[in-house]
């Protein structure tokens, strides 16, 4: 899950991005900077990744430094925080395991960095920074959504049937947590929340509302919260930051506009938060958002935002069209007083990243193929994708292959495993393969039907364990794109989704039945009981004995 490899994080670098956003900052003791965000594909959509880069001036920063992408996963809203003990937490929310997860690295000052094991915190999301309190608890604030976690191919309700912004609390550094209670503000979206302990020892959690900014109070240190109200901070309905600053002020970035995300600005309060007399504009464009700040040992206080992500949108050529930058400022509370920057070193509109063309569409002759021939198009790709030739034509050409009928399939599928093989002349063998999927007359569909149909194959033939050429030649079509076409689809493999409707089917024997595992194993298709227990193990952990003593009634 967590990606350190230099050679395996170039994948991940600038040029390969289409979009980015959702940033989050934090300083050390000696003022090295690091920032996060997540990208990954056009859409925020499973397949997403996080990214983390640093810098040790503030102004350049790296390529990524660690990546967090897990396969057929959704890995999203990272956050970065010094804990008191001088650690960088990076956590991350994943879908669809409904959680947030960390890792730690101990020496975040250290010429050579090491983060620790990927751990679970809680249920569901948590964006913002967690809360270190006067009696020493840290709380971190996960919230369960109300609509659950929508992306583009489904939406993912959550485990949790309690769905509010709560807190979790540790009191050991963040080995163990306790799930506290939660506030449900009236109307929240995507909560985004943050708790704010105040002077006279309530705690104050802000929520992100259509309305702008809810708050909810407790006078429990979090076990309890009061029915939530308009904190009358306004904005428009995007997240913001709320902070006490070693000075005991308290700072506000938000937009100082009551609908649209610009004029990103930047308050302080000197009277818990009832009057904000100070404020600094920090970008006054359009699609500026999702502000998260830290203050360093000189009292620099430094924020990230993003502008103008260029996600969820239609085609490249929109993303292209759009800023997609993270960006950095880097302030002072005088600044803030005076509404103008004059430290030393105060900046405004500083980039941590900016993206440009995405290297794959540049080297992608996908928007002039006609200017190829056949052979023309398979020397291309023999060039530029020599790995990934027929993953480049499924690309190139989905719907075509879709539609390929019986004969022209099976003679596809020769042609791959001779591929495969590296048997005969490459790019004989590529031009053939382009030739077959060009004759096909291409026409237009939203759905891909033959997906619920290889699902109805393996639904009826599920004690009969049929191999992917079986379900291919039932399905009438090519069956290695039959293999790229279902995962594009459904998010997993077909022997993993075959796997987990017989572990399911499996599970449900162990515990209602007492029969054998030789007859679980045949009457759910793994054929012998050592491979059920061999599959039943590596997906589940335990055995399947040991699954049935510990459930079984």
């Amino acid at each position: 899950m967590l990606i350190t490899d230099k050679e395996k994080l170039q994948q991940y670098t600038t040029e390969h991005r289409v979009w980015q956003g959702i940033p989050s900052i934090e300083v050390t003791k000696k003022g090295r900077l690091f920032a996060t965000f997540y990208s990954g594909g056009i859409k925020e959509d499973i397949g997403n990744f996080v990214i983390l880069v640093k810098s040790d001036d503030g102004d350049t920063f790296s390529e990524p430094i660690l990546v967090a992408h897990k396969e057929d996963y959704r890995c999203f809203d990272p956050c970065v925080w010094m804990d008191p003990l001088g650690r960088l937490w990076l956590t991350w929310s994943m879908i669809p395991d409904h959680g947030t997860y960390a890792t730690i690295c101990d020496d975040p000052d250290a010429e050579e960095l090491s983060f620790g094991e990927v751990f679970f915190v809680g249920h569901d999301v948590m964006m913002n920074k967690p809360t270190v309190l006067s009696t020493g608890e840290w709380l971190f604030p996960i919230a369960v959504w109300n609509d659950g976690v929508r992306v583009l191919t489904k939406e993912y309700d959550s485990k949790e049937k309690d769905k509010k912004s709560f807190v979790y609390k540790t009191v050991d550094n963040g080995r163990t947590f306790e799930k506290l209670g939660g506030a449900d503000v009236k109307e929240r979206s995507y909560d985004e929340h943050m708790v704010l302990e105040l002077a006279d020892g309530r705690l104050a959690m802000y929520v992100r509302t259509y309305y702008g900014i809810g708050v909810s109070y407790s006078f429990d240190r979090g076990k309890t919260w009061t029915d939530g109200r308009d904190s009358g901070l306004g904005g428009p309905s995007s997240r913001f930051f709320i902070r006490r600053l070693p000075s005991g002020r308290i700072l506000l970035i938000g937009h100082d506009d009551t609908k649209e995300r610009n004029n990103l600005t930047a308050y302080l309060s000197e009277d818990e938060g009832k009057t904000w007399p100070y404020k600094i504009l920090l970008d006054e464009r359009m699609k500026v958002a999702y502000p998260d700040a830290t203050v360093d040992e000189d009292g620099y206080i430094h924020i990230t935002y993003d502008r103008e992500r260029g996600d969820s949108l239609k085609s490249l050529d929109e993303a292209y069209s759009k800023a997609r930058e993270i960006l950095y400022a880097r302030i002072t509370e005088d600044d803030i007083i005076a509404g103008r920057p004059h430290s030393e070193k105060s900046m405004l509109k500083g980039i941590i990243s900016k993206l440009g063309k995405y290297s794959e569409e540049k080297e992608n002759p996908f928007h002039e193929f006609e200017r190829f021939t056949d052979a023309e198009l398979a020397e291309h790709l023999l060039q530029s994708h020599p790995e990934h030739l027929v993953e480049k034509i499924f690309g190139y050409y989905p719907i075509n292959c879709v539609n390929m009928h019986q004969l022209e399939a099976t003679r596809f599928d020769e042609l791959v495993e001779a591929l495969d093989r590296d048997r005969g002349d490459k790019l004989k063998i590529v031009t053939e393969l382009v030739t077959i999927v060009r004759s096909v007359s291409e026409f237009k569909i939203d759905k891909f039907p033959v997906v619920e149909t290889v699902k109805q194959i393996i639904m009826a033939n599920k004690d009969k364990d049929l191999s992917v050429t079986e379900i291919a030649e039932k399905a009438g079509i090519s069956k290695h794109y039959m293999m790229h076409l279902f995962k594009k689809v459904t998010g997993t493999t077909l022997t993993e989704y075959k796997n987990a409707l017989k572990i399911a089917c499996a599970k449900k024997l162990l515990i209602s039945s007492s029969k054998s595992m030789a007859a679980i194993s045949q009457e759910c298709g793994f054929g012998s009981s050592s491979y059920f227990s061999k599959v039943f193990l590596q997906s589940e952990k335990i055995s399947p004995s040991e699954y049935r003593r510990l459930l079984q009634k």
